[in-house]
């Protein structure tokens, strides 16, 4: 029976502050305002890669708890970024992103997606995970920054 700080993944027991659990935890946080900002937004080609991401993420997720799978998630990222690189111009200045709900929810979650790849980094080095997760999740928030550029359009720049 599992005691109020443990929890369980894939590969058995662990204690609830422990890296596995912070990480997954981070990732499922992300996951949840990335569904959130698919709710928000207004563009059908935004709502379906955000989907995409919260699969991604799912099979992340099951990947730190356990599951070594050798999934092409990293080649479907790499793909899915060209293509909105092609659609959005790249700020050559700092920009406030946040411009109305879906961009703020989207900045919150490419925040928290970052926050998740810091863990799997400790997680990398200390032998839990593969580099791939790390890479995955950067891939993530990057995309995620992308999808802020083409969901909102234009964007206040920084005046320093």
């Amino acid at each position: 029976m599992l005691k109020p700080f443990e929890t369980s993944t894939l590969s058995g027991k662990v204690w609830k502050d422990s890296i596995i659990a912070e990480t997954l935890g981070t990732v499922d946080e992300a996951n949840s305002f990335i569904g959130l900002a698919k709710v928000f937004s207004k563009r059908e080609e935004v709502k379906a890669t955000l989907k995409e991401v919260q699969l991604i993420l799912f099979r992340v997720c099951a990947e730190i708890a356990g599951n070594k799978n050798s999934s092409k998630d990293l080649e479907d990222l790499f793909s899915i970024i060209r293509e909105f690189e092609e659609k959005v111009e790249i700020p050559s200045s700092f920009i406030i992103l946040e411009k109305d709900e879906t961009t703020s929810i989207l900045s919150i979650a490419r925040t928290v997606v970052r926050r998740a790849e810091r863990r799997a980094v400790s997680l990398y080095r200390n032998g839990f995970v593969d580099e791939k997760i790390v890479e995955i999740l950067n891939r993530i928030s990057y995309l995620l920054y992308l999808l802020i550029l083409y969901e909102g359009e234009s964007f206040e720049e920084v005046k320093f």
